[in-house]
């Protein structure tokens, strides 16, 4: 149980990955079937659900009719530079004059 199913029908716009289990899918799909009327019915979204790929995402947002895209993102970019060299600590801890 990863996910607040509750949660859902007070979300406007939904991402969805691949789901692993056929109870996570069965909980998602009715929502996102019945939520606008459009998009597809409930067994056409269980079968795209069942086959997303890795990194592939079902969106629906509530704003713009309830139609259903999909989305796959090219990449992920960090600007976390990672950690910290020990004469980079050392330099940090004499900028605040504690001592090394």
């Amino acid at each position: 149980m990863d996910l607040d199913y509750r949660a859902l029908s007070n979300a406007g716009l939904w991402c969805l990955g691949r789901l692993q289990t056929d109870a996570d899918r069965e909980r998602v799909i009715e929502g996102i079937a019945n939520e606008s009327g459009q998009g597809g019915s409930a067994e056409e979204i269980a079968a795209v659900l069942k086959k997303l790929k890795p990194r592939w995402f079902l969106v629906r947002d509530a704003q713009a009719g309830g139609h259903t895209h999909f989305l796959q993102p090219r990449w992920a970019i960090s600007f976390l530079r990672g950690h910290m060299t020990r004469h980079e600590i050392r330099a940090a801890r004499r900028q605040q004059g504690a001592q090394p």
